[in-house]
């Protein structure tokens, strides 16, 4: 009794604690806000209050105590493309540049809270993140019931797309392409927690649940983006786990991914052969031909509308890939910029490969990177879907320490 006094005395006594639990909170509401918030911007406000906010004042007691230091050299080409791209305001047509522009202080203070929770206490960090999971496989569970059990939608290929649960605005993510991206990113955190080899038995097997309910809302989305995507990621997360759950699950998962393509084999090669891309060779097509021409440099500035209508009168209003809008708003310094960031998380990636951190969070990135090839707009927004998509994992494998500084932590 006598040491468990003790060591609730020490608990209060550390001044940080209350930091860490907040920023814990806002780390969760950042991830499963879509689940309980009807309000786009009420959830946003939360993020802003519990997780931006506590960064700010742990960024500036750094700053007044003089305990700031520079980051890993990892950090600098993000931080240069999120000044570069804030910059690129000012050649654009956008009607209020500087609401584009501040959009950068927002991803840095996200940064800099995911690098705090996870240097000051990992293993809350990792709690934290697990418990938004199971909330969106939660949500995920209850709309594929709504949707298709309650309601019977019908489970044809595309015959319906999910992207909400259908009850008041709880689990709307407004988009099936939106929504798959989203759960796939969700689902490479469950099936890396289920991969790791330190995590118990019974806990595997509800962290397989898990990862399957959020696979099969994945599934019918329809997000063929997605779709690689995960399967990418499933394959990252086991060559980085280097588990036998892992070689199982690829057996069996492929197997499946076998079944479910014969029962759908006719739906998908009459859509590729109809419309392989979905009128994304148009966009493109529109985009190196036209729109590009004159500002491949810097750019068109970000916020300069993207505008395009298809061949059946469908508008678009994104170039349907990161990579693409990212020249668009900001050239190909941009591009560079990220290029540069790229290969300096593959290195860190490769030279930390054995840290349970990484082995978590590069299957996910993973992910990001092949859905965002076709499917996302950009990733230089407010708090939302695509912190988590993108900046969540950037963020945690820019924070794991390498040996040097876990050993000057300690």
């Amino acid at each position: 009794m006598g040491a468990q006094i003790k060591q609730l005395t020490a608990v209060m006594a550390d001044k940080e604690r209350w930091l860490l639990w907040v920023m814990g909170l806002g780390l969760f509401i950042q991830i499963a806000g879509y689940v309980f918030f009807e309000s786009g911007s009420a959830r946003n406000a939360q993020v802003y209050l519990w997780l931006l906010l506590p960064a700010v004042i742990y960024g500036g007691r750094l700053l007044f105590t003089g305990r700031a230091a520079w980051p890993s050299w990892q950090y600098f080409s993000w931080l240069l493309l999120l000044l570069w791209m804030a910059l690129s305001t000012l050649w654009g047509s956008a009607e209020e540049p500087w609401d584009w522009a501040k959009r950068s202080i927002p991803i840095a203070l996200f940064l800099l809270a995911i690098h705090y929770l996870l240097r000051r206490d990992a293993a809350f960090t990792r709690r934290a993140l697990l418990l938004g999971v199971a909330v969106v496989a939660l949500g995920a569970l209850a709309s594929l019931l709504y949707q298709f059990v309650w309601l019977e939608k019908p489970l044809a290929y595309r015959a319906f797309r999910i992207d909400r649960l259908g009850i008041g605005n709880f689990a709307n993510y407004d988009h099936p392409v939106v929504a798959g991206i989203f759960h796939g990113a969700i689902a490479a955190w469950a099936l890396g927690a289920f991969l790791d080899r330190r995590t118990p038995a019974r806990m595997a097997i509800f962290w397989l649940a898990v990862f399957s309910v959020l696979a099969l809302y994945v599934l019918l989305t329809y997000t063929r983006g997605a779709w690689f995507g995960l399967l990418g990621c499933a394959i990252a997360a086991v060559f980085m786990q280097r588990s036998v759950r892992g070689w199982v699950l690829l057996g069996v998962g492929g197997g499946c991914f076998l079944l479910v393509l014969l029962m759908w084999w006719g739906s998908l090669t009459s859509q590729f052969q109809h419309s392989p891309l979905s009128g994304r060779e148009q966009i493109w097509e529109y985009f190196f031909d036209g729109v590009m021409s004159g500002h491949w440099l810097f750019g068109h500035g970000l916020g300069t509308p993207f505008f395009f209508e298809l061949s059946t009168g469908f508008k678009v209003y994104h170039a349907h890939s990161l990579f693409l809008q990212l020249i668009y708003d900001s050239g190909l310094v941009a591009l560079a910029l990220m290029v540069a960031g790229l290969l300096g998380v593959f290195w860190k990636v490769w030279t930390l490969r054995d840290d349970p951190w990484v082995r978590l969070a590069f299957p996910a990135f993973v992910f990001a990177l092949i859905a965002m090839l076709t499917d996302v707009e950009r990733i230089f927004v407010r708090p939302g879907g695509y912190w988590t998509v993108f900046w969540l994992p950037l963020a945690i494998l820019l924070a794991v320490p390498a040996p040097k500084s876990r050993a000057a932590d300690a």
